[in-house]
């Protein structure tokens, strides 16, 4: 696998696979309107902070891939905010925030106390770009790997469909095509790619 690089904080301007479970591998989605929720959230805190690569919701964790804006500006303020650690450390309250909000509605809906996530969230920056691709590939791929889908681009709560349509969405698909080169060759790197895990996994 290409080289990655993990750091505690995050900065601006850089790209990251985000991915942590449910604390003992407890289940963080129960419902589908949890996934719908988790989602939802994710649009309302970080949004206006980071590009959308690519996510994907499974039952007991979930992996996002982003890209931190370079600058963060708000309405009414005079100078947008441009320092990588500035930026990095909005992102990360915009994280916890998310975070807090999810555990505290499933808590209530199951009637549940502590924590709900994993203490040891992980956070990669992606420093190579053909690791990049493949994060992207690895996350969409994730449910045919755990047996939970046949074929990966058949799972409702992962980003490849957005990604492959043409419907408005959150994801910034201009920037994962650009990655990838073009639409095209998203397509045939994710084929590519899961003819060899097809392989391997038969082997």
């Amino acid at each position: 696998m290409p080289s990655i690089k993990t750091i505690t904080p995050i900065l601006g301007g850089s790209y990251y696979h985000l991915f942590n479970r449910g604390i003992n591998k407890q289940l963080l989605f129960y419902h589908p309107g949890n996934y719908k929720y988790f989602l939802k959230l994710l649009d309302k805190h970080l949004s206006g902070y980071v590009h959308f690569l690519a996510y994907c919701l499974l039952p007991n964790h979930f992996h996002l891939v982003i890209k931190v804006k370079d600058v963060i500006s708000f309405e009414g303020d005079d100078i947008p905010i441009s320092s990588e650690e500035k930026v990095g450390k909005l992102v990360s309250n915009q994280l916890r925030s998310m975070f807090i909000s999810y555990s505290m509605a499933i808590n209530l809906q199951e009637n549940r106390t502590g924590n709900l996530f994993d203490r040891s969230f992980k956070r990669l920056e992606i420093t190579k770009h053909d690791y990049l691709e493949y994060a992207i590939f690895y996350t969409h791929f994730n449910p045919e790997k755990h047996g939970i889908v046949d074929n990966y681009k058949n799972y409702k709560y992962s980003s490849y469909k957005a990604l492959d349509g043409n419907k408005k969405t959150k994801m910034d698909r201009k920037l994962v095509y650009r990655i990838f080169g073009d639409k095209e060759d998203f397509i045939h790197y994710h084929n590519a790619w899961h003819h060899e895990k097809e392989s391997i996994i038969i082997e």
